[in-house]
């Protein structure tokens, strides 16, 4: 039927090739549109979305002349994805969230993924560079509300390009985008390597929720460096492991003498403000299923999480959470509570919110 009414439609836009009597032209046409069609529909594209609004409050921080207790949309986005009739891949997604609370509308992933060859892609266009596990994962997808520091410095969307391939148990990526610069030719590069140590290795998620019964776990390290920014580098080493009953993930960063903000995720900046210079970082959490989907309490899951910013201040955050899960990551609330020690003041905040996709 499909090709019916695109072919009724090509005679339609045709009338002058008709009127010419001009037949073997049209049917030319009428293939080469029906095979375009075909294409499409074989690649398909999936429209989806996902709100996460979220209820904060704290005794700590000031909004004006009153103490934190509001509401906001942290996420509000729409994305359209799929593969055209040439293989190639797309994302496109657009957050109309408020962030941590100025209205906006950002561009998110706007990238092709190109076959190369054998097991090596292309991925062109804005996205996330391949440094961080944590960093790659999804914000509706998190355990905790945040990102770590160093998740979160490496989670802003930049222009370039990544070559990445997958080896069974290994994997590698090399990133090349604008650095600090903008569109100025000093760039940031990144290389990753990864190895799936037990299992077929960790996924995009955090937590337990969702994980197979068999332990599955993963490590990685990357050397990264913006060269709009003298000395800005360093390295990163991270590893998780996940079963359907508990998770655990690590990740210790090395930073230069100095400090690129070139992929931060500028909505929650904050978070990774307290990175400094010739420091090592690190982060360190766990979670626990203490009720499994289907019982008559729905699904719980417990974590800690524990973040040492090796500054100046000798800052540090103690974050607990709890997640129900109506249904997995796609339909859960969330609960949580950091608690931040610094010279420069302790800050307690609680977060309560609900994420859900479409």
């Amino acid at each position: 039927m499909k090709k019916f009414v695109f072919s009724a439609a090509a005679l339609t836009l045709t009338g002058t090739a008709v009127a010419n009597d001009d037949w073997a032209q049209l049917d030319q046409d009428i293939q080469a549109l029906s095979a375009s069609v075909a294409g499409l529909e074989d690649g398909g594209m999936q429209i989806g979305g996902r709100i996460r609004t979220l209820y904060q409050t704290s005794g700590d921080v000031q909004v004006g002349a009153n103490d934190l207790g509001g509401f906001s949309v942290r996420n509000a986005r729409l994305y359209a994805s799929g593969t055209t009739a040439g293989d190639i891949g797309y994302r496109v997604e657009v957050d109309f969230g408020n962030g941590a609370g100025a209205a906006q509308l950002g561009l998110l992933d706007a990238y092709l993924d190109i076959p190369v060859g054998g097991e090596i892609s292309a991925r062109v266009g804005q996205f996330r560079a391949h440094v961080s596990r944590e960093a790659l994962i999804d914000s509706g997808n998190l355990f905790f509300v945040e990102r770590s520091a160093i998740g979160n410095h490496f989670s802003g969307r930049s222009q370039g390009i990544a070559l990445s391939g997958d080896m069974g148990e290994f994997d590698i990526a090399l990133t090349i985008q604008n650095g600090a610069d903008g569109t100025g030719d000093d760039l940031f590069m990144a290389i990753r390597g990864g190895i799936d140590l037990m299992g077929g290795g960790t996924d995009l998620v955090e937590g337990a929720y969702g994980a197979g019964e068999e332990m599955e776990a993963s490590a990685a390290v990357s050397y990264f460096s913006d060269d709009a920014v003298e000395d800005a580098d360093g390295f990163l080493v991270e590893g998780s492991l996940a079963t359907g009953q508990f998770s655990a993930q690590a990740s210790i960063l090395s930073l230069g003498d100095a400090v690129s903000l070139a992929n931060v995720d500028n909505e929650n900046a904050a978070v990774s403000a307290g990175l400094q210079a010739d420091t090592t970082p690190f982060s360190l959490q766990g979670t626990f299923m203490l009720s499994e989907a289907g019982s008559d309490y729905g699904a719980w899951e417990l974590g800690v999480r524990f973040q040492d910013f090796d500054d100046s201040l000798e800052t540090s955050v103690v974050d607990f959470g709890a997640n129900y899960y109506a249904n997995g990551h796609d339909y859960k609330y969330i609960i949580n509570w950091s608690s931040v020690s610094s010279d420069a003041g302790d800050v307690d905040l609680i977060t309560l919110g609900v994420n859900a996709r479409f």
